[in-house]
């Protein structure tokens, strides 16, 4: 009782001390994640990440607390924590002394750690059988490869200091973002006993295993995968639903022959079988249904949802849950199988709460809004209870900037959705500047939730604006696929500036120090903004797409890229310079900032440096910014490369502020 009103007195003293948020803190800041209730119902296991300042890392730990949120303990290093059906032990993987990924289990009685897996590839992902007696888990295959050269003139017994093999490439889609080229391979299925041992081989080549694993019964696996293996065509969009048996090893597809399926959760007793899918693979993005396989037949149980649920789960033999993603909202609904009826589980809910784990007719997930970022909570009754608060004694030492959602039409009337956060201590009869974030995917979507970056520019005394043009997710299937081959294009441009007119005709912002950025899809359209419009005061333009006839050949996305348009570029490279920023290049009068991460495969940095070197040409005030030891995006893999990132922006933007 004394620690408790000791915290509560720091928390009170913290919040009538609070000043404006600081960079600083940054380093504190922890995320949790994926919280799981036992079997039992007595205890949660969620995951823990925090920054490593000395080593400028991330570090990945598991945590457990009663289901109350009392009693939060550390329990291990590692990730993708699953519980035992017994609930007495915890499986989880974890990089070993070679750097490779394989399963460990911890049992919760005694602490004793075992390493149950020794496997050359590594574990992808793992689940328990219903017995508790083994573990399925999927692992990487190599092919045979036809490309061997043999070096004549080599002795046994002596060594040589030759030079590596050079990787055989054959396929279109070799390489991956945050992994480098791939090798040339599947990932097959694999059985393993519980207490260690020697795995068994389960799968065979010309099945690509890609999520969701989980047990029928104890001899009956259930997975989405890739059997048809098309070089020319998106990956994702080959994925359907199988089982396998163990015994025989009969694979069999249970999902639709045509469109694309994934995501399959089994009911308890193994009879019903809900997934995710659609089937046409026509558009860039679609809302998936959730479908059923009941007695050999599969039936449909949603329509036009506004975006594609998240992990489905059983609440009894004929009620599902799911988390999704609805204007700006991550909401939890509940579908009756029967009457495909679907509801709300909390009614007119605008926040966040993303889905992991059901019992008792009670929610487990991540809750987040506009003013805190994710923590571990629980739904019950409609009413959603935080069961930890690991960033509280943080940021109750601050004041945060309000954040206003907005609802504004384009000049074709289209309805598009924001939000604004303004500084602490807004007053309305002054003049702010502006900083318009451009989000990326281009199918994606920003919702109300916190973004220590925004808030820091808020703090910092910007308007931080947001909004989810034409093409985001979370509107329904109709309003993303608008910009299906018209992307970057006018509609979204109209979008984004119709919500800065929405904005300054507030008459609290500074039209004379307008700023606008974004990474990925946000950067696209950064750069697509400056060459159409020149109101802002200076722009920052990071790992973007300049040029899609020199993009395709180098990302890692190829077949995706191709998808955009309706001629390949030799055919006809009309369209494909059309919505090039790059070819807007005469028309940008904003200085621009280009960053993009060295290691790149996503938005490769040719890209950026072909736009650096158009605008140095064209005599357009720019600079680039080649971040190190970064993948897509520039600052999520280094926590250094993050105050980077924010320090650049800072000091470009106040070198045009008038």
């Amino acid at each position: 009782m004394k620690k408790l009103l000791l915290l509560a007195s720091i928390i009170l003293i913290s919040t009538l001390n609070a000043k404006n948020l600081e960079p600083v803190s940054y380093w504190d800041m922890q995320n949790v994640s994926n919280p799981k209730i036992s079997p039992d119902n007595e205890l949660i296991i969620f995951s823990k990440r925090h920054i490593d300042k000395q080593n400028d890392s991330f570090v990945n730990e598991i945590w457990m607390m009663e289901y109350s949120g009392n009693e939060k303990r550390f329990f291990t290093k590692g990730s993708s924590p699953k519980w035992s059906p017994d609930s007495k032990r915890i499986a989880y993987i974890k990089v070993d002394d070679n750097d490779i990924s394989q399963i460990y289990i911890k049992h919760l009685d005694h602490q004793t750690e075992s390493k149950i897996t020794t496997i050359e590839k590594g574990v992808k992902d793992f689940a328990w059988s219903k017995d508790g007696k083994y573990l399925s888990f999927s692992s990487f295959n190599l092919y045979e490869s036809d490309w061997k050269i043999e070096i004549p003139g080599k002795v046994d017994g002596q060594n040589y200091s030759w030079t590596k093999e050079p990787n055989v490439v054959t396929t279109m889609h070799w390489k991956s973002d945050g992994r480098g080229e791939y090798e040339n391979g599947e990932n097959h299925l694999y059985l393993v006993d519980a207490d260690g041992g020697a795995p068994i081989k389960l799968s065979s080549f010309g099945m690509d295993y890609v999520g969701n694993l989980q047990w029928l019964d104890n001899q009956t696996l259930l997975f989405s995968g890739n059997n048809t293996l098309n070089d020319l065509k998106t990956p994702w969009k080959q994925t359907g639903i199988f089982t396998l048996n163990i015994k025989n090893k009969r694979l069999t597809k249970i999902s639709p022959k045509e469109g694309v399926f994934s995501t399959p959760k089994s009911s308890d007793d193994g009879e019903k079988i809900v997934y995710l899918g659609h089937p046409n693979t026509e558009y860039s993005s679609v809302a998936f249904d959730v479908w059923i396989y009941s007695k050999n037949k599969n039936r449909v149980l949603t329509n036009n949802l506004p975006s594609t649920p998240g992990e489905l789960f059983w609440l009894s033999n004929n009620r599902i849950a799911f988390d999704i993603d609805e204007r700006g909202s991550s909401k939890i609904m509940e579908l009756d199988i029967n009457t495909k009826e679907l509801n709300e589980v909390i009614q007119g809910f605008d926040e966040q709460f993303y889905l992991s784990s059901t019992a008792d007719s009670k929610y487990y997930g991540i809750y987040a809004n506009s003013m805190r970022p994710g923590e571990v909570a629980s739904v019950s009754d409609g009413n959603i209870k935080k069961l930890t608060g690991f960033n509280e004694l943080i940021l109750n030492q601050y004041d945060l900037g309000k954040t206003t959602e907005i609802n504004y039409r384009s000049p074709d009337n289209t309805q598009i959705q924001g939000w604004y956060i303004t500084p602490p201590n807004f007053d309305k009869n002054k003049k702010y500047p502006l900083i318009l974030v451009i989000h990326g995917g281009p199918h994606a979507m920003y919702r109300s939730s916190f973004n220590y970056l925004w808030h820091q520019f808020a703090s910092d005394g910007y308007v931080v604006l947001y909004t989810n043009p034409r093409g985001s997710t979370g509107y329904g299937s109709e309003f993303a696929n608008i910009i299906d081959n018209d992307y970057p294009g006018a509609g979204d441009l109209s979008d984004l500036l119709a919500g800065v007119d929405f904005v300054t005709n507030k008459g609290f912002i500074d039209e004379s120090r307008m700023y606008v950025q974004g990474c990925s899809g946000g950067g696209v359209l950064t750069a697509w903004v400056v060459g159409h419009d020149d109101r802002f005061a200076a722009a920052a333009s990071l790992c973007p797409v300049t040029n899609w006839i020199s993009m395709v050949g180098t990302t890692d996305i190829p077949a995706w890229t191709f998808e955009w348009f309706d001629k390949p570029f030799w055919e006809d490279p009309t369209e494909w310079l059309e919505h090039s920023p790059i070819m807007r290049t005469g028309f940008v009068k904003t200085p621009t900032l280009f960053m993009t991460g060295v290691l790149d495969i996503r938005t490769p940095m040719a890209q950026t440096e072909e736009m650096y070197i158009a605008f140095k040409h064209a005599e357009i005030d720019t600079v680039l910014i080649r971040m190190n030891e970064e993948w897509h995006g520039t600052g999520r893999r280094k926590p250094t490369n993050w105050f980077r990132t924010y320090g650049y922006l800072s000091e470009w933007y106040e070198k045009y502020s008038k």
